[in-house]
Parts: C-alpha cells; sequence; structure tokens
C-alpha cells in the first residue's frame, strides 16, 4: 500500500504525518521494526516547496517525538504521484480538492485525515477495507488541519501538529485493522 500525504508547502503538515505514520506502523508491537512490508508513506504539497527542508518547527515537533526528520526533502504533489498512491490523505479540503483536479480517478481513495480518524473514532469505519462500501453513508466531517505557516505561537503551532498527531494514531490503527 503507498499512502501520500498532502498539504501546501510540503514542509510543515504533510512531511509531519509521513514520519508520525512510519513510527507509528513500525512500533505496533513491542519492539520497533521496520515499516511493514508492503507499505509505504510519502508526502507531497499543492505548491510544493521543492527542495526545501522542513520547517524547523516540525523538526522540533519530531524530535520531542524521538523521530529525525532532518533528511527530509519537500516536493511537489503530481499526477503519477497521486495516480502510484492507494490513499491520499489530505490536511485540508482544498489539498484533497487540487489532487482530485489533477488526477480526477484517485477520488475513491482521496480523504481528509481528520475524516478519517473521526470515522474511525466514532466507530463508523474500523478498517479500511470497508471504505469502498460505507464512505457514501459516514457522517460529514468539517475540521482540517489549518496552515500553521502564519502562526505566530510556538504553542499555536505545537497544538496543530499535536492534532496531526492524533489523527494519524486513528490511521496507523485503521491501517493495520
Amino acid at each position: 500500500m503507498n499512502i501520500l500525504f498532502v498539504c501546501t508547502g510540503n514542509i510543515c503538515r504533510s512531511p509531519v504525518a509521513e514520519y508520525l505514520l512510519r513510527d507509528a506502523l513500525s512500533h505496533r508491537g513491542t519492539d520497533p521494526v521496520p515499516v511493514p512490508v508492503g507499505i509505504s508513506v510519502g508526502s507531497a504539497g499543492t505548491s510544493g516547496m521543492t527542495g526545501y527542508p522542513m520547517d524547523p518547527r516540525s523538526t522540533a515537533f519530531l524530535d520531542s517525538h524521538r523521530i529525525d526528520g532532518a533528511d527530509f526533502t519537500a516536493r511537489r504533489v503530481s499526477r503519477p504521484l497521486l495516480q502510484a498512491a492507494d490513499l491520499v490523505v489530505g490536511l485540508e479540503k482544498a489539498h484533497v480538492d487540487h489532487c482530485l483536479r489533477i488526477a480526477p480517478t484517485t477520488m475513491k481513495r482521496t480523504f481528509r485525515l481528520h475524516q478519517l480518524a473521526e470515522w474511525h473514532r466514532s466507530g463508523a469505519l474500523t478498517s479500511l477495507t470497508q471504505l469502498p462500501h460505507v464512505r457514501h453513508s459516514l457522517p460529514r466531517v468539517q475540521h482540517d488541519h489549518r496552515d500553521p505557516v502564519g502562526f505566530r505561537s510556538p504553542e499555536a503551532y505545537n497544538d496543530l501538529l499535536q492534532d496531526v498527531a492524533g489523527d494519524v494514531t486513528e490511521l496507523a490503527d485503521l491501517l493495520t485493522h
């Protein structure tokens, strides 16, 4: 399974989600192991700042979770990236809309992170294999993980990434059940 997180610049939210999911999948048991065979996790941005490193506030957040994000390099989302993904996970509705404009065939596998997490928390979705069969009956979820670029407060930035982390944990659960 190939999972692609998408945000705006690919320097704040989506790389954090990418690294957190990899970490969550590799710690599904008592000992750390490599990400399960057959699962790859990546990220890209709708206005991707290609070649840029992760925002220092995001790398600091990952550092606080004992995850090294220093080797990250941003990239822009593209039709080939989207078509290769089995699951496209946008951080905002605008990201999902952008992905669907450039790769409409990904509609059945493109969702918002908070949407997937809320459906799992509510019990409406217990496995990703259910998604094609129940997607039209799932409740509406309005919340997005908004762009933190203009956040002046380090606490607000950190709070946003904590919310992303909680939703990534739910997604990891969905992927392993």
